[in-house]
């Protein structure tokens, strides 16, 4: 009974830890992924479509959806608790990627077929939610869009075009082309760096271009991840991409990237500074279609369950919501309202998938160690076992020296 306490002991002072450990990693990890409750708003317009880009206006408290299906983009209206369809804006083609400028009270659409549309969004405007402008950017195709207000441009993609081009909003201006001669995914301008980053996904690479000349001032390589969108906080100088599968976030400063699958990829990511969140949208199929959000470093925040129409998702920094396509038409979620944990936390979460099973295989190391000792000690020793081979080997000359001598030599035998 002793042997069987001591042996349970042992493994309870094994298990005890390990158990304690993992609770601790456990508990870290639910800090950074808070649960939220989301909302469905029956929009009949918007659930019959299929869209891309997503935009907020948050100047203007609207909502804009690429709606591929009617080749429209959709208006709605977040300036209450309540959001409602306030319309749709015909853009002459499928819509791709969309961008606001507030101070223009413009909206600007990238089109199938290599347009770019201007939108008024002036509500006082006798051409609100109207095209006032089409500009031609590419032959075949005009795909994610984004816009400077410091260098008042449009960086307009052509995707398998394999340019980017520098449109002036008005269309007076001459156009700058960015030829980089293989298929271009989403442009983004960096404030704070004066360059505009390109995700090459065929390169597997994010490329930065200088706006002034159209040169390449470096390619930052992310090895397996494929770039499709991509979002900056120029405050911080981390752009995160997303991924085939993954999401990474870069450093723009030291080209260093952290690659994570809490998101399994996805389309489009946006970055909101009022709030200091990016938004990715990730859609698959109905089952892992997701919405994650992130903190302005990187860190993430949490995900809800989204449908595979929400290629993208905006932020409503007035009421801190996230707002997406969804199945009855919009979804709405506030990110969990935890915050990240602190640098130790992390560190120690990141330490005890190493330090775990480490420990935990010592201590078996040690249990197995004493567990064949007590197997040994309930046999002879070695010295007994030298002994007896000893005697044994006596018992052999003595029998052959009577078989030698005869029984009456007794005396010649040698003492024991």
């Amino acid at each position: 009974m002793k042997r069987h306490g001591a042996l349970a002991g042992l493994v309870l002072s094994a298990v005890v830890p390990v158990l304690a450990a993992f609770g601790g990693v456990i508990a870290l990890s639910g800090c950074a992924s808070c649960q939220s409750t989301v909302r469905q708003v029956s929009i009949p317009a918007v659930a019959a479509g299929s869209f891309d880009g997503v935009e907020g206006d948050q100047t203007g408290h609207r909502l804009y959806l690429a709606d591929r299906t009617t080749n429209k983009v959709d208006v709605i209206d977040i300036s209450s608790a309540d959001p409602w369809f306030k319309g749709a804006i015909d853009v002459g083609g499928p819509p791709n990627g969309l961008a606001v400028a507030p101070e223009l009270h413009r909206l600007y659409a990238g089109v199938a077929g290599g347009t770019l549309a201007v939108v008024d969004i002036e509500a006082s405007s006798p051409h609100f939610m109207q095209v006032i402008n089409t500009i031609t950017v590419d032959p075949a195709d005009a795909d994610l869009i984004d816009y400077s207000a410091k260098l008042n441009r449009v960086f307009v993609s052509t995707g398998t075009g394999g340019e980017v081009v520098s449109v002036d909003p008005t269309g007076a201006a001459p156009q700058v082309r960015y030829p980089l001669k293989t298929e271009v995914g989403q442009p983004r301008y960096n404030p704070a760096d004066g360059l505009l980053y390109v995700t090459v996904a065929g390169l597997d690479s994010i490329v930065a271009i200088n706006p002034s000349d159209g040169k390449t001032v470096r390619t930052i390589k992310v090895a397996g991840c494929h770039p499709h969108g991509l979002a900056i906080n120029p405050g911080r100088q981390l752009a995160m991409a997303i991924c085939r599968s993954s999401v990474a976030v870069v450093n723009l400063r030291t080209a260093a990237s952290d690659v994570s699958m809490v998101v399994q990829g996805g389309d489009l990511v946006s970055y909101e500074a009022a709030v200091d969140r990016f938004v990715v949208a990730s859609p698959h199929n109905r089952t892992d279609s997701a919405v994650g959000v992130f903190y302005g470093d990187g860190t993430f925040l949490g995900s809800v369950v989204s449908t595979p129409a929400a290629h993208g998702a905006a932020f409503d920094a007035a009421r801190g919501l996230v707002y997406a396509p969804g199945a009855a038409g919009l979804m709405s979620f506030t990110p969990g309202a935890c915050e990240p944990p602190a640098d130790w936390m992390k560190f120690a979460a990141g330490m005890s998938v190493f330090a775990v099973p480490l420990f935990a295989f010592a201590l078996f190391l040690i249990w197995y160690a004493r567990r064949m000792g007590r197997a040994r000690s309930a046999g002879p020793t070695w010295e007994e076992l030298q002994k007896e081979d000893m005697a044994n080997e006596r018992e052999r000359m003595l029998a052959l020296e009577d078989a030698i001598f005869g029984p009456l030599n007794q005396d010649l035998r040698p003492e024991s």
